[in-house]
């Protein structure tokens, strides 16, 4: 079979690790080392404990600027455009131990306070960059430090740790905003530490994801924005600021004191790294909303989900009428058609997606036209023309790309060609060695001397020249007996005929590099098989199949897509042994063999096609006695239209997983099972995750527990901002108090385990071949 182009299943070697901090063993700042020995009888130049040797050194950490190789990723991506109305934008930096280098920012409870945080800004709140383009003004640190700048700069001189001269000219980013933005957006002392961890992952995991923040082995400081955009829309930038000075004008987090009260002052940050972003306004229903209407809609054991137009189930009387009723519910249509006759009448039609599995058919002799593949029901005097249809659909894809057609007749004279060398080694024989046997004896100076003499005129009664039939006149000498039956029936022959084609399709006991017209061919006839290129409207014949948001799952049936594959290589037959030569190449002992498993698949007409590019449809095998259940292999998956995904399996699922996708570790606001409203706090929870073995493996969801209970929503554990004050912005420690108390934990919640909270849930949905209940299913 070919390659899968889809993954089943998402790499089950993940192993990430969260960590409260990872504090250097030297911070920086300045350091006296002393040095001391103690021996009896030694020289008095030895350094003793009443005289050491001291010496002082200055350790050094980044303070002004970032190096842009720190940066493993950010979240959202830089530029991107997207629905994250329910994300906190986050950096990850690739020296795990920066949020912690600087010795001076100490807390209450003697923690280590991240002398760095991450402001998210929206239109209009900076007035250097209104537009959230990431504009900043370079100054020199000797600039801030003299104050050359507009507004107020940063107070070097609080700080414990001097400035060295080279440090002095340095060119730092930096950014003007509003004391009163200041206030309504950074996070208080006693948060900070709750916005940065580190992530840890293990040699079991490589990286899964393309996204901008890429999980990788190795240890990561991640720092959490406070604020989540807007499900309005717009426009956000994301600063990564230094904190050093600033300490004493952090809110301190009480409610009350929300609103700023202070001087109308601008504040001159020191940005580190920035990035920006657009959300777009989310009116759309969400993941868990849109799967949850094929959970409604999917009838009376799931058959509504199977690809058919519904039929209700009325009285049979009679045998026309069950006869009807039982086509309809295999799938089939009636349609207008036309005998060869020319008249008029009606057909039946099935395509290659079906509802029911179709019931293996007799082996048949290969069909040369459409009119072999009719089936005529004598009983009603009417045609399935089903296969007929495949027939001519294969045949005019083919017709379409003159690229196939061209390989596959240059394909057919080299296998004729092979054939013919095969049957007959020695030099003499063949119809091309014995032509130019008779070059070499002096044919052409003969035909010249015959083409000089005068014509002469034929007799009355002369005998004409037997023209010869057309059947025997396809035929190649050598080759003419050899049928696809005698082929099939006489394994010697086979085995010499496929000897002789073997530098063509690089076979042997030395396998050689494929002819590029046979690869050509193969490769176009696999993806054929798999019903690309087939027109949309032979797959679903009715709209009424695959209405707006609906999901259909099928059986694809195999004598469609052969017969289908015969309509392709119907075309340019040349010689009567060009059948045997597609049947040596391409037949059930060639290059094309049947599916290994009956081959099944589903339609998904939605806006999450859409919505998420990215959807992950993860098929599995029922388990069986001996294991668990097995992923099946996805063997086409494409996007027919913009909202129409269609995805082929091998095999036949007992169990179909329909997940967002795993871009990476996100954290962020969850929506709940029934579906997301326009405003995500109004609804929004957070699902709750083990944090003690006796509730589960670490990080896995607990079922059925989330925050808060009562399913009211986030709003409480969002500041109240003041007229014109940026909004959305959480309050980080109350809602890490009210987790932990939904933990059974005492407060407060330590970093690591309020970043295992806030991860944003992948939701999925299940469907099973039992009947489904109802709920939602997300990876743990």
């Amino acid at each position: 079979m070919n390659r899968p182009e889809h993954l089943s299943d998402p790499d089950p070697s993940l192993n990430v690790e969260f960590r409260d901090s990872l504090v250097p063993r030297i911070t920086a700042g300045g350091y006296t080392l002393t040095a001391s020995q103690t021996l009896t009888g030694a020289p008095e130049y030895l350094p003793t404990a009443d005289k050491p040797v001291t010496r002082h050194i200055e350790v050094r950490a980044p303070r002004f600027t970032v190096e842009a190789e720190w940066v493993h990723g950010a979240y959202p991506p830089p530029g991107a455009t997207g629905l994250y109305d329910d994300v906190l934008p986050h950096l990850t930096l690739g020296r795990p131990t920066l949020p912690w280098e600087r010795e001076e920012h100490i807390g209450a409870n003697r923690e280590r306070v991240p002398w760095l945080a991450l402001l998210v800004f929206g239109e209009g709140e900076l007035p250097g960059d209104p537009h959230c383009l990431g504009q900043t003004d370079p100054f020199t640190v000797e600039q801030l430090k003299r104050g050359e700048c507009t507004g107020v700069p940063p107070k070097f001189d609080r700080t414990t740790e001097p400035i060295a001269d080279d440090e002095m000219k340095t060119v730092c980013r930096t950014v003007l905003v509003p004391r009163a933005v200041f206030h309504a957006v950074a996070p208080a002392q006693h948060e900070l530490p709750l916005l940065t961890h580190v992530r840890h992952v293990n040699e079991q995991h490589q990286g899964v994801t393309l996204t901008e923040d890429r999980v990788q082995i190795g240890d990561y400081a991640v720092v959490t924005g406070n604020r989540l955009p807007s499900p309005d829309g717009g426009r956000y930038i994301a600063h990564l600021v230094s904190l050093e000075c600033w300490l004493d004008h952090l809110p301190d987090g009480s409610e009350d004191k929300e609103a700023y009260t202070g001087p109308a002052e601008q504040l001159r940050l020191i940005s580190l790294w920035s990035w920006s972003f657009e959300t777009l306004a989310d009116h759309a229903p969400g993941f868990a909303a849109l799967t949850e209407h094929f959970v409604d809609t999917e009838g009376k054991d799931g058959t509504e989900l199977l690809l058919r137009v519904p039929v209700t189930d009325l009285p049979s009387p009679s045998a026309e009428q069950r006869e009807v009723t039982e086509r309809l519910h295999d799938g089939y249509l009636p349609v207008s058609c036309r005998t060869e006759s020319g008249r008029a009448t009606f057909g039946w039609y099935r395509g290659p997606l079906v509802a029911q599995p179709v019931k293996e058919q007799s082996a048949t002799d290969r069909r040369r036209c459409a009119a072999e593949a009719l089936i005529h029901l004598e009983q009603y005097g009417v045609f399935d023309v089903s296969l007929a249809t495949a027939f001519t659909a294969g045949r005019g894809v083919a017709l379409s790309d003159h690229q196939f057609a061209a390989a596959l007749l240059r394909l057919r004279g080299k296998v004729r060609t092979a054939a013919e060398q095969a049957l007959n080694p020695t030099p003499a024989a063949g119809a091309r060695a014995r032509v130019e046997q008779l070059v070499a004896g002096g044919l052409t100076g003969h035909l010249r001397e015959l083409h000089r003499q005068p014509v002469a005129t034929a007799a009355a009664n002369a005998v004409r020249t037997t023209i010869t039939p057309v059947a025997d006149a396809t035929a190649l000498p050598a080759l003419a007996d050899i049928t696809v039956e005698k082929l099939r029936d006489d394994a010697a022959l086979r085995d010499r005929l496929g000897k002789g084609v073997e530098g063509i399709t690089g076979g042997g006991e030395k396998p050689t590099t494929p002819d590029e017209d046979f690869t050509a061919v193969r490769d176009w006839l696999l993806r054929l098989r798999n019903l690309t290129g087939v027109p949309f409207a032979h797959l679903v014949p009715d709209a009424r199949m695959l209405p707006a948001e609906s999901l259909r799952f099928f059986h694809v049936d195999a004598d469609w897509t052969t017969t289908l594959v015969e309509g392709a290589l119907s075309v340019g037959l040349a010689h009567r042994f060009d059948f045997t030569g597609d049947d040596l190449l391409f037949g059930p002992q060639g290059a094309l063999p049947e599916p290994s498993a009956p081959v099944t698949g589903m339609l998904l007409r939605s806006r999450l096609v859409s919505g998420w590019p990215a959807l992950e449809v993860r098929p599995y095998a029922n388990p069986t006695e001996t294991g668990g259940e097995t992923p099946l292999t996805v063997l086409r998956r494409e996007a027919l239209a913009e909202d129409v995904l269609l995805v082929l399996f091998e095999g036949v699922p007992g169990r179909v997983e329909i997940a967002e996708p795993q871009q990476g570790v996100h954290f962020g606001i969850d929506e709940p099972d029934n579906g997301r409203s326009p405003a995500p706090l109004g609804d929004g929870i957070i699902r709750l995750r083990s944090v003690k073995a006796e509730t589960g493996p670490i990080g896995q969801e607990i079922k059925g527990a989330y925050f808060p209970k009562d399913g009211g929503g986030l709003r409480d554990y969002v500041r109240k901002p003041g007229e014109g004050s940026p909004d959305t912005v959480l309050r980080t420690a109350k809602l890490a108090n009210g987790l932990a108390g939904a933990l059974g934990l005492q407060p407060p919640l330590s970093p690591a385990r309020f970043a295992i909270q806030m991860i944003n849930a992948a939701q999925r949905r299940t469907f099973t071949t039992a009947p489904v209940t109802t709920g939602d299913h997300r990876n743990g």
